[in-house]
């Protein structure tokens, strides 16, 4: 029976450590249902057990039968299949880890680029007037879209949604 394989050597903690914790408990089921077929395989002998002919030989009087039978165990070969997929996991493995450096280089050159532009940006923010020394018109300079522009004047809340249209502009102009 040398065609028998078992894994005797399973790093169960190096594998749980890659499981994702809503995955723990299905984790821990296939390592119970894992063990239990590990334990009734090694139940059995790898090798046949041996039986002596010769006592049989001597109490069976039926001429042949016991070499027939002798012939017949000695010649049994339990066929075992082969493996298929243990080829194809290692390639899958490879892949999936080829993809995961892909993915971890691209986060980080963008990682990188944010470091960047948030460093330009705290530059920036360190080289700009403190907004208690700025004047109203430093202000509107530095922030176009933010600053009160008295040429339209807005109304409370003041949001774009809560402002007056151009018609409703020209109607209070009147007054």
């Amino acid at each position: 029976m040398a065609g028998r394989k078992a894994i005797k050597n399973i790093n169960w903690t190096a594998l749980l450590e890659r499981v994702p914790e809503h995955e723990k408990m299905n984790f821990s089921l296939f390592k119970a249902k894992s063990e239990k077929y590990f334990r009734s395989l090694e139940d059995y002998p790898e090798e046949l057990p041996k039986i002596n002919w010769e006592l049989y030989k001597k109490k069976i009087s039926v001429p042949g039968l016991v070499e027939k039978f002798q012939k017949e165990y000695e010649s049994l070969k339990v066929a075992y299949p082969e493996d298929k997929y243990t080829s194809k996991i290692v390639e899958e493995e490879k892949k999936v880890f080829s993809m995961q450096d892909t993915l971890i280089k691209q986060f980080i050159d963008q990682s990188n680029k944010r470091i960047e532009d948030n460093l330009n940006e705290i530059k920036t923010l360190e080289n700009m007037m403190k907004y208690g020394d700025m004047t109203m018109e430093d202000f509107k300079d530095m922030h176009p879209d933010l600053a009160f522009d008295p040429k339209h004047p807005t109304i409370f809340p003041h949001e774009k949604d809560y402002q007056p249209d151009e018609e409703t502009d020209k109607q209070l102009a009147k007054y």
